[in-house]
């Protein structure tokens, strides 16, 4: 427990929340808090939930589609698409749904505009 309250400590200590308000000044509506639940148990490929998906702390296979990936590979990538917290209800009963796609661009980088002015 001692451990556990010096690892809670030393990221408090760190400032994480200073570092998103800096990183959104320089890039403002670009930063977005996913929430961590549910991401390692997420199948990235077809969005099924399932806790027997996770078959290690390593690997993850999901049970419903087969799709199997390094773990942590699996919550990055559900993290970068920004599919986490609440799990998503079932379409029916005794079986999964798909994720919807989000409505989110894939630009992540602001297009430089022409201002007119020759380089020479």
């Amino acid at each position: 427990m001692a451990q556990k309250q010096g690892l809670n400590r030393g990221i408090l200590a760190q400032g994480w929340g200073s570092l998103r308000q800096r990183t959104e000044h320089k890039a403002p509506g670009r930063v977005e808090d996913v929430p961590a639940p549910y991401t390692s148990l997420r199948c990235s490929a077809r969005g099924w939930i399932d806790k027997n998906s996770r078959k290690s702390q390593a690997e993850f296979a999901c049970s419903s589609c087969g799709f199997t990936c390094n773990a942590d590979t699996n919550a990055a990538t559900n993290v970068a698409a920004g599919q986490g917290g609440i799990p998503r209800p079932r379409r029916s009963a005794g079986a999964g749904g798909p994720t919807p796609p989000t409505r989110r661009s894939s630009v992540r980088e602001p297009k430089p505009v022409w201002a007119g002015i020759p380089l020479f």
